[in-house]
């Protein structure tokens, strides 16, 4: 289909663990016709591969683009913590545009590998690399090691020793800033012996000439309305509802709005913090990038003024900030409860999800928990479908509902018959 010329490379690339190889193939141009992209596309696939129990990581066609917030990447795989259903997992800050940069719209990963790998992306290659020397390193120490050994890497999903020791709480890292994994994908690549992807997105695309001048409306009709605050993450808390005793200690500290690729509203923050380390004995400063809304929140109304140092573990053993918070008993100390996460990155264990932590069954397993309940389960299903399918942020879709389906539909293309049949297709893959 011509209307997707300009948005993907329609390419997939293929990688057999178990084989250690690696071909392309192109992208079908009917399915991108009938699925679009991201979710649609990554499930497609899937199915094509399901003997092999494939991960499938896949972008939309606004992945990269000039659109507001087109930050995102999707993963698709069976989740160990529900039961083998199939989940679709938001993969933000640059691994949208970085892998479709790095010249692959779509990776299919099948197979099991005998020893831990890493794979890398660039120029439509993907090289299969040992990961031996990474095992149960933490994941500073993780990066900064991929760091020196690949100097151009861009974006890096990583696992951390939690998923390495077996524990299906683990969750897959973007970087060192965590994710909205909360299914189970650490563990997924980690029982194919994959401890991570790292995408050297160093090309582009040429997008529709109009693209930023359309983006241009858009901000500005957003920015126009009455009431709309850009605190970063403390923006995101509000909608959801968080206590003026925790909004005050993410007030008391350092913090730098911070976003994904081209989001004109930051719902992330960066956050300098001091803090005294029982470990070390002394006082120390560090920081962390606050991205987890409902991780934040599960910690913090558990541990209050501890949470900066417990978040920060949790995203250095690459562990799942939720299911963390369920496991810590209130009456711990910083140290305890420090001593308590650690030793939760070694213990295979799989903890009861409890029902309160969300509203929705189906649309906590559908797409991995991790997105605030800030809308009506209908309309949040159908905006975060939209979101998976295009490229574009659920976070930032869920923030602005007035941002309408044709408002992204029409960066694609503004022929008429086209976006009838864009919103058609949509409206079939949703179920609607």
């Amino acid at each position: 289909m011509k209307l997707f010329n300009n948005f993907y490379n329609m390419k997939v690339g293929i990688v057999d663990l178990t084989k250690l190889s690696f071909e392309t193939i192109s992208l079908d141009k009917k399915i991108a016709a009938e699925k679009i992209g991201g979710a649609a596309v990554n499930e497609d696939l899937f199915k094509q591969y399901k003997d092999d129990v494939p991960l499938v990581i896949g972008v939309g066609p606004l992945t990269g683009s000039f659109a507001p917030a087109s930050c995102l990447a999707v993963a698709t795989f069976l989740s160990p913590r529900f039961g083998g259903n199939l989940c679709h997992i938001p993969l933000m800050l640059r691994t949208g545009p970085d892998m479709k940069f790095s010249g692959i719209d779509f990776l299919v990963i099948k197979g099991i590998a005998s020893s831990p790998k890493i794979l890398h992306v660039d120029k439509g290659f993907v090289r299969i690399l040992s990961a031996e020397h990474l095992i149960r390193v933490d994941i500073p120490e993780c990066l900064r090691i991929l760091k020196k050994e690949m100097a151009h890497s861009r974006s890096i999903l990583l696992t951390g020793p939690a998923a390495d020791n077996g524990v299906q709480i683990a969750s897959v890292s973007t970087g060192f800033n965590g994710s909205l994994d909360k299914v189970g994908l650490a563990f997924s690549m980690a029982s194919k012996n994959l401890k991570g992807i790292v995408f050297n997105g160093t090309d582009g695309l040429s997008f529709i000439e109009d693209n930023l001048k359309h983006n241009e409306t858009i901000e500005k009709r957003l920015f126009a309305e009455e009431g709309h605050k850009n605190e970063g993450f403390l923006s995101m808390l509000d909608k959801i509802g968080i206590e003026e005793n925790l909004r005050g200690v993410i007030k008391k500290a350092k913090c730098r709005n911070m976003a994904c690729y081209h989001c004109p509203s930051p719902c992330m923050s960066s956050v300098r913090f001091k803090w005294y380390d029982p470990r070390k004995n002394a006082r120390v400063e560090d920081n962390i990038l606050l991205s987890d809304h409902m991780g934040f929140l599960a910690l913090a109304k558990k541990k209050g003024k501890d949470i900066f140092p417990l978040s920060e573990s949790c995203h250095r053993f690459g562990l799942d900030p939720v299911a963390v918070a369920d496991r810590l008993p209130e009456s711990l100390s910083l140290l305890e409860s420090l001593n308590a996460i650690e030793e939760i990155s070694v213990t295979p264990e799989m903890p009861e999800i409890r029902p309160e932590l969300h509203q929705s069954e189906e649309i906590y397993n559908l797409f991995g928990g991790g997105l605030p309940p800030i809308l009506p389960d209908e309309l949040r299903k159908k905006r975060i479908g939209i979101s998976m399918i295009l490229g574009v942020c659920p976070i930032f879709l869920l923030r602005f509902p007035q941002i309408s389906e044709l408002d992204l539909l029409e960066f694609l293309t503004n022929n008429e018959p086209d976006l009838e049949f864009l919103e058609k297709e949509i409206q079939s893959i949703l179920g609607e």
